[in-house]
Order: structure tokens, then sequence, then C-alpha cells
């Protein structure tokens, strides 16, 4: 199982004595990939997520993290289910503001991957450029083997426009049954998507005020979705 968390220090980064780069320069904030079987204890991986900023390591002491405003148990929390499931943002020592990336009213979309090895996943599009593929560092990670490593990027725009382009795919990449080159073509609600045997359709997300979706983790860090507008 793999997962990305983005470790915080809400109180800021800690100077030390011993650093030549001064406290302001350096993040408060880290990016992890995490590689672990299901199942795995937050205890399992704690130290070594504090490690990851400026001014923690080993010898910090307790590592205590936070998910939003809820202090996490590390002996009973659970890599894969909720709240450590893929993209949380977890406080160190503190708590913190729940990252407000993950607030439905700012998800113009979701794709949901309706054929090959992934099927039933949902994945929620924020602005910005999201890169599809076989890799482990693709933002949509699919495991079909004709899928190459980085295959093409979704990118909504400032308007939520969705585009998709090619990223110079071995198979290629069609939308309805049309090829897509590397120039950006728009992705419109409903079309279907397909790189190597998998295909996914852009689903539209309606006003926050009516969701109403039932979650269901899957135990590999992320969430299953069922309800309106969600595939069965």
């Amino acid at each position: 199982m793999q997962i990305r968390l983005t470790v915080v220090d809400p109180l800021g980064p800690h100077a030390s004595a011993a650093s030549a780069v001064p406290a302001a320069d350096r993040p408060a904030r880290c990016d992890v990939l995490v590689t672990a079987p299901a199942g795995t204890a937050l205890a399992a991986v704690a130290s070594a997520l504090a490690a990851t900023l400026p001014g923690e390591g080993p010898g910090s002491g307790q590592v205590v993290l936070y998910a939003g405003a809820q202090r996490l148990d590390a002996q009973r929390s659970t890599l894969g289910e909720p709240p450590l499931i893929d993209g949380a943002v977890l406080c160190l020592g503190a708590p913190g503001e729940p990252d407000p990336h993950t607030e439905p009213a700012e998800v113009p979309a979701q794709l949901h991957v309706v054929a090959g090895p992934d099927a039933g996943g949902v994945h929620l599009l924020h602005g910005g450029q999201i890169r599809l593929g076989r890799s482990a560092d693709a933002d949509v990670a699919l495991d079909d083997p004709d899928v190459s490593r980085m295959h093409c990027a979704v990118t909504v725009g400032p308007d939520t426009r969705v585009s998709v382009a090619d990223l110079g795919s071995t198979n290629g990449t069609t939308l309805d049954g049309t090829r897509v080159g590397d120039r950006p073509v728009r992705f419109p609600p409903g079309a279907l998507l397909r790189i190597g045997e998998s295909a996914l359709r852009l689903v539209p997300v309606p006003p926050a005020a009516e969701v109403r979706v039932a979650t269901t983790p899957d135990g590999e860090g992320h969430v299953r979705l069922s309800g309106p507008g969600t595939p069965s």
C-alpha cells in the first residue's frame, strides 16, 4: 500500500543552533509517500513522519500527530483507514485547521474509474494539472500494465473547465473514441477517457449542500463513494 501524507508543523519551523539555514527559510510542511502493509499502525511510522520536518528527529521526544483538531492515537490509528488516507494532512504537536483543498465545495469534478484493474475508484479533481499513469509519482496512479508511467494529464482551469492531453504515452489516449494528442482538448462531463485497459469518466460535483454520499474505506488508503452521481 502507498499513500501520500502531508506533515505540517502548525507552530512553524523550529530553530536549531547547529543549523546553518535560518528557520524562516526552512519549510514547515513536507509531502511524504508512505509505503507500508495495509493495517500498519501509525506508531510504526510516526517518528519517521516527524523527522521529515526541520528541527525534528528521532530524539525529539514523543510524537503527537493531529488530523485537523483530532488527536490521533498512534497505536489505534491505522494507515489506509480514515483519517489516514491518501492525501491526508497531519499536524505535528498541535491541532490545525482542516486542509481547505479537501472541502467538497472546492471540488469541481470527480474522475470515476469505470473499467480496468482500478475500477470503482473515485478521484476528486482540484485546480491545476493532475497526471495519470502507472508510476507511484502520478497524481492518479493506475495499476494497469498497458498504461505508461506518466500517461496523460487532466487539467482543471480557473473557470473549472477540464481538459486532457497525452504525455507521450506508448499506447495512446482516447476521449469518446477520438485520439488525444499532446495539445489539450476539452474533457466534458460524461465523456469517457480510455488509457490502456482502463476507462475513466468525468462526473461533475453538485453544490456542497446537495451532496449526499456514503463513504467506505477500502483499507488501501482510499475511500469508495456511493450515492447519487457515483458508480455502482
